[in-house]
């Protein structure tokens, strides 16, 4: 049973505006160094929060005491999934453009394209073929873990390379903090709980945005 107060409701949207701030930076970032990836990785930068947007919507639904709205919660890791394997996919090839100093060369659309489209097509054979379990959003919750650490990696590398340090902290924490917010959900519920896993993940998200915010200046400047 879900219970939370108005006020954690509402706390929740300010991570995901965080978040989006951040990722915006990347995306900026990606779009500089790899400009044929500059669609992918700014519509990547909208999917990531559209989806806590979602997920912090229905939360408020539910503080308020009225019928929570299912797609809503779901639609946090059906758009956080294909957004962090889309993000992870442009910073990758971004970062090689920008480690080897060269023209970016097209990226494959079909690798991508696969690469979106495996994850949700076992999840919606997972919904169809086990409508009376979750398997289809722990292959979601899967999917977007591995994404998530694929782009904090391309990251840090990011940052390794650019001989910037305390950023690289920045994303290492994220990561871990994302991490520890699955280990606190299974906290007895309550206020006191609501609160830690808000605090968490404000921190999380600002660490996130901090990072991003330093690696992209250090994109954009050239070489």
């Amino acid at each position: 049973m879900h219970n939370y107060s108005v006020a954690v409701a509402i706390f929740d949207f300010i991570p995901v505006l965080i978040s989006a701030l951040g990722l915006h930076f990347l995306a900026r970032a990606i779009a500089f160094r790899h400009p044929p990836l500059a669609g992918v990785a700014r519509a990547a930068a909208l999917l990531i929060p559209f989806g806590g947007f979602c997920k912090a919507s229905w939360k408020l639904i539910v503080a308020t005491q009225a019928q929570p709205i299912d797609w809503l919660e779901n639609m946090l890791f059906i758009a956080m999934a294909p957004g962090f394997i889309a993000m992870s996919f442009s910073l990758f090839h971004a970062r090689r453009a920008w480690r080897e100093s060269a023209t970016p060369t097209r990226y494959s659309s079909t690798r991508l394209l696969l690469w979106l489209a495996l994850p949700l097509l076992v999840a919606v054979a997972a919904a169809v073929l086990r409508p009376e379990s979750r398997l289809w959003f722990f292959c979601l919750l899967g999917t977007t873990t591995i994404a998530n650490a694929a782009l904090i990696t391309h990251a840090i590398a990011a940052c390794r390379w650019a001989g910037l340090g305390w950023p690289v902290a920045c994303f290492a924490y994220n990561f871990v903090a994302t991490l520890a917010l699955s280990g606190l959900s299974r906290l007895p519920a309550g206020e006191a709980t609501a609160w830690i896993q808000e605090t968490v993940n404000v921190s999380a998200q600002a660490a996130l945005a901090l990072g991003a915010w330093r690696l992209s200046r250090r994109m954009l400047v050239n070489p």
